[in-house]
């Protein structure tokens, strides 16, 4: 079996989270639409929670969430390929 190096691990932790990341719109987008009970409580909530029923707010957050899990992914994945080399 080969030797699993630290820089490996972290590479491969990186691609996880950045999958993470790519994933966490939509599970967002269901957590807050998937019930009315539930986005009316969200809506009534603390400052940064009331504002997720506005669209300017959420495409701003979805897209961040989206756009971090893409240049990390993209990052560890070159990372991953120059260190075979």
């Amino acid at each position: 079996m080969k030797k699993y190096t630290i820089k490996e691990y972290i590479v491969d932790l990186f691609i996880g989270f950045g999958f993470i990341l790519l994933i966490s719109p939509a599970f967002l987008y269901w957590f807050i639409h998937g019930s009315y009970d539930r986005y009316v409580w969200l809506l009534s909530g603390p400052d940064p929670f009331n504002k997720l029923g506005g669209g300017p707010y959420q495409l701003f957050l979805f897209m961040g969430l989206f756009s971090s899990g893409v240049i990390i992914s993209i990052l560890a994945i070159w990372s991953k390929l120059k260190s075979k080399k």
